[in-house]
């Protein structure tokens, strides 16, 4: 049973006509009654909800007869229509080439309408290169939401004009990742982006220090050594025993200054002598986009302030 609170058609609350305390719906029922006094003040509910039911979100999807939500992605927030691509009638038949070419003149003033000045224009560039970046690097929606509002904060601020559109898009794609939590370094962003990996920390720190001034955490060493481990096709065992080393070491003279690639790479190696994982510096380290003395010096650091005591189980059969 849900329970909802009764609102008349102006929005204000239902009362009870007896004791004049709220009413509640119970939409399994269809009735409208009194919590306190328990008076059914009304038996036939409309039931709003849609009268088909999805088991998955795809089949919510298709089933589904209103547009999409809004986002900030798009520089309309996705509230304008959009003609699609495939020139076929609702029969899944081809159109006669002169619907075909009044189809497309169609399309054509659309994409004119929705982009009426060159602030418009400009926003559509940048957001559909974030959207870009961030497909190529799968990222999840909430972190292409993030980097949208990133961006469109530096456009209300004036910060954004005449600044590089790909490095605009890439810092705020790698600044959303930051504050989502999402394990992306900066040289991978760049690498989609197809741009230098100093014009992107570049723009990162502009954007830092002129837009989003709060402090931006670094990435969690755990979520780099569950990545580090899939890339490198790693035992699990490895990682567990990787994981727990980490959470036990989690120290901030350790990890300060320090990049996280580098020190999850130290765990998973560490990890992999404990557990008689033969996997050699070299290999961590090229998964890990990092030299081997780095780690090796992660290692040594490690070692130097922690002790590392390991319980061997004997068969007594």
């Amino acid at each position: 049973m849900t329970d909802v609170i009764g609102k008349s058609g102006d929005g204000s609350l239902l009362r009870c006509p007896n004791c004049r305390r709220p009413l509640i719906g119970d939409y399994d029922k269809g009735e409208l009654l009194c919590s306190h006094c328990g008076l059914v003040v009304l038996d036939h509910i409309q039931d709003s909800s849609p009268e088909w039911k999805a088991l998955d979100p795809e089949e919510k999807l298709k089933r589904v007869r209103v547009g999409a939500p809004r986002t900030l992605a798009l520089h309309d927030f996705g509230l304008t229509t959009e003609i699609s691509q495939v020139s076929r009638d609702s029969g899944g038949n081809s159109l006669a080439p002169y619907m075909r070419q009044s189809l497309e003149s169609m399309r054509k003033w659309q994409r004119r309408i929705r982009t009426s000045n060159s602030q418009e224009r400009g926003l559509s560039e940048v957001l559909s290169r974030i959207t870009e970046f961030s497909e190529a690097l799968s990222l999840p929606s909430n972190t292409v939401e993030t980097a949208a509002h990133i961006y469109r904060t530096s456009v209300k601020m004036k910060f954004a004009k005449s600044k590089s559109i790909a490095g605009m898009a890439a810092a705020s794609v790698y600044l959303a990742c930051r504050q989502c939590g999402v394990g992306r370094t900066l040289k991978e962003i760049a690498k989609a982006a197809n741009i230098d990996k100093g014009a992107v920390a570049k723009y990162y720190r502009l954007i830092l220090r002129e837009v989003k001034m709060d402090y931006v955490p670094p990435h969690p060493v755990q979520k780099y050594i569950s990545k580090l481990v899939n890339l490198a096709h790693i035992d699990t065992k490895v990682e567990r025993l990787a994981l727990s080393l980490a959470a036990d070491m989690k120290d901030s003279k350790l990890s300060s200054g320090k990049a996280p690639a580098g020190l999850a790479a130290a765990y998973i190696y560490i990890s992999a002598v404990m557990q008689g994982y033969r996997l050699p510096q070299r290999e961590i380290a090229e998964v890990a986009e990092v030299t081997e003395v780095t780690v090796r010096n992660r290692c040594r650091e490690i070692l130097d302030n922690f002790t590392i005591r390991q319980r061997l189980k004997v068969d007594k059969s």
